[in-house]
């Protein structure tokens, strides 16, 4: 199961209640990409990184250099 790198967020489980009040099982998972980021020591490293990280600047892109 894919995680967070920078929040650790993850697949979690729940239910999904009908009008009539039946219960059935499912799951809400993490907005997740696999994206290369740029660490705090200047290497490079592929990791899932949710959105909500990326929106907030938690994470810095590595840009690929030819």
């Amino acid at each position: 199961m894919a995680r967070c790198y920078v929040c650790g967020k993850t697949t979690k489980f729940g239910k999904s209640v009908t009008f009539s009040a039946e219960q059935n099982s499912r799951t809400f998972k993490a907005n997740l990409h696999k994206m290369r980021i740029l660490l705090s020591d200047g290497s490079v490293k592929r990791v899932y990184v949710c959105t909500k990280c990326l929106k907030a600047g938690k994470v810095i892109k590595a840009v690929k250099t030819t």
